[in-house]
């Protein structure tokens, strides 16, 4: 049988420890049981679901520390200093 192959792209993976969604900078894929280092310092065994399967329990919120982190590298405003301001 031919494979038929499944490319990832690394830098669009956002890990989800217990219903919050990080920021990583990944090297590669990583294998299952691989531990990764989220930007905002949290660690996780790398594990994968079908995208399907991800709100089966919530919504995962996104990570405050790991946003912080990717604005400051891109040069966009923190959202904290965007509230109240138009």
């Amino acid at each position: 049988m031919t494979a038929a192959v499944i490319y990832l792209d690394p830098i669009m993976l956002n890990p989800v420890i217990e219903g919050v969604w990080h920021h990583a900078r990944l090297a590669g894929i990583p294998d299952p049981g691989e531990s990764i280092t989220m930007l905002c310092g949290a660690t996780g065994v790398a594990s994968f679901l079908p995208l399907g399967q991800r709100r089966n329990r919530s919504v995962p919120r996104q990570c405050d520390s790991c946003d912080v982190v990717v604005r400051r590298q891109r040069g966009i405003p923190l959202r904290q200093s965007r509230i109240g301001h138009s």
